[in-house]
């Protein structure tokens, strides 16, 4: 009977990776809605995925813990100084994963909001990405969508330094 019940645990935890829709490059992804006990923008109003359109977009996917895994990167696309009509991001905190109390996790988000004012900051309090886009939990994941929505780039990680010129050629590229 134990071992029966180990069994079907297992296959009700791995079924959920089955149906999570992986984002695949050159790709549309499915579109996420994000509001209320889910999550949503800082004022607490609704969020969808259809927003990351009518200009690029970097959406960045975090745990709090891991926040400063990409900092260069951060800094390297901060010093191309493109226009916000240009390219625009998107930060989602995912409070699922993080170890750290809600008081550090809004520490950590203010100095990010005075660092990066005109970044849009959202919140995935039941780890919705990773449902509906197989993104990585206890990570730090970077996304850059086109104009049109669809997913250009992808990393899960620490950005190298090669990892970062790749990354900031595909928006430039694409601008």
């Amino acid at each position: 009977m134990k071992k029966l019940l180990i069994i079907l645990m297992t296959l009700i935890c791995l079924t959920g990776f089955v149906f999570a829709e992986a984002l695949v490059i050159g790709e549309k992804p499915v579109p996420i809605e994000i509001s209320g006990k889910d999550g949503g923008r800082l004022d607490k109003s609704p969020w969808c995925s259809c927003e990351l359109e009518n200009t690029m977009w970097v959406l960045f996917y975090v745990d709090p813990d891991e926040s400063d895994l990409n900092v260069a990167a951060e800094d390297a696309l901060d010093a191309l100084d493109i226009p916000k009509t240009q390219l625009k991001s998107a930060a989602v905190i995912n409070y699922k994963d993080t170890m750290l109390p809600g008081f550090a996790v809004n520490i950590v988000l203010k100095n990010k909001q005075k660092k990066y004012p005109d970044t849009l900051y959202l919140t995935d309090k039941k780890k919705i990405f990773q449902e509906k886009w197989g993104l990585t939990g206890d990570s730090y994941c970077t996304l850059v969508f086109d104009k049109d929505g669809t997913l250009l780039y992808r990393y899960d990680g620490q950005m190298d330094e090669a990892e970062i010129v790749k990354y900031l050629k595909v928006i430039q590229d694409n601008l």
